[in-house]
């Protein structure tokens, strides 16, 4: 089975980055460059697990977070945090908002791997 994940980044540079880290280790890959963008995707693909950033223009990452918690179709979708925001603050609001995991940039292949296979309750693949 292909696991889909969505990234959503504003950052073109760091959603191809990530986009080909995660293509080389076997994921379906969708990106998104903005909150709107990604919640209208969400509900056409919805993917197996979702990374957000947090600072986006118009619609945080918190708030991209808040709307998919808030709806039941999408509220179980594992939403795992990457930003280089690492203060304890930034880290409980995210949790609090019902985030899966927060991963700090800069991070590596096998870590966003390993934590995409945690929130799918799934052993580390071989080929990750």
């Amino acid at each position: 089975m292909t696991v889909t994940v969505l990234i959503i980044d504003d950052e073109i540079h760091i959603r191809r980055l990530i986009s080909q880290m995660l293509e080389l280790a076997g994921y379906q890959v969708l990106e998104a460059a903005s909150g709107p963008e990604a919640l209208r995707l969400i509900e056409e693909t919805r993917p197996d697990v979702i990374t957000c950033d947090i600072f986006m223009p118009g619609m945080s990452g918190f708030d991209v977070l808040e709307a998919l918690k808030s709806e039941s179709a999408t509220a179980e979708i594992p939403v795992i945090m990457l930003t280089a925001l690492g203060q304890e603050k930034d880290t409980n609001r995210a949790m609090e908002l019902g985030a899966a995991d927060y991963v700090t940039k800069p991070f590596g292949t096998t870590k966003l791997a390993e934590t995409i296979e945690q929130q799918l309750g799934r052993e580390q693949r071989d080929d990750a």
